[in-house]
């Protein structure tokens, strides 16, 4: 099956980026997608974590395999596919692309689909907006979005499938 996801940033309503990624595929290739994507250097660590309604972080899925602290599994993303851990539509990831402040972007599964023999998985088939500094030290601090806020992300999401029913034209849209 093929998974559509949509990302969108809490820093900037302006970015959005929708991916279709088999769901056979491990968390690492959309890593990489979305690092090749938004032009992130790949050196950097980042993370996935599951995520429930309020955006509160559940299971990390990291890029080494390491100790985690915390009561929460740790599993590397090279080690598990993305169709064992997301099943259904409306379900959420975070993605933790600065790791030293807990920088993120919001990850809904909008839609599951059947795969069209003539593409190669994975595949951004919306991109608005320009993406966020990867790294705090690039990046000034302004009205910072905090997940204890979820209503501000759940707003932007149902917005978004509201204004074009789950879907954007294959090149964005325009403001």
């Amino acid at each position: 099956m093929i998974y559509k996801f949509r990302m969108i940033s809490g820093e900037d309503k302006a970015f959005l980026r929708d991916f279709e990624v088999d769901s056979e595929l491990t968390f690492l290739t959309f890593h990489q997608a979305i690092q090749e994507n938004l032009g992130f250097d790949p050196g950097q660590l980042a993370s996935f974590f599951l995520a429930d309604e309020h955006w509160n972080k559940g299971m990390e899925l990291t890029l080494i395999d390491m100790q985690n602290d915390t009561d929460m599994a740790a599993i590397p993303m090279d080690k598990i596919k993305i169709g064992e851990l997301i099943k259904n539509r409306w379900e959420r990831l975070l993605y933790v692309y600065d790791i030293f402040t807990d920088r993120n972007l919001f990850i809904e599964l909008i839609d599951i689909t059947e795969p069209d023999p003539a593409s190669t998985y994975p595949i951004c088939t919306a991109s608005v907006g320009e993406p966020p500094v990867q790294l705090a030290e690039d990046f000034a601090f302004d009205d910072n979005f905090s997940r204890e806020d979820s209503n501000e992300i759940n707003e932007l999401f149902d917005d978004l499938n509201e204004e074009y029913g789950g879907e954007l034209p294959p090149d964005g849209y325009d403001e």
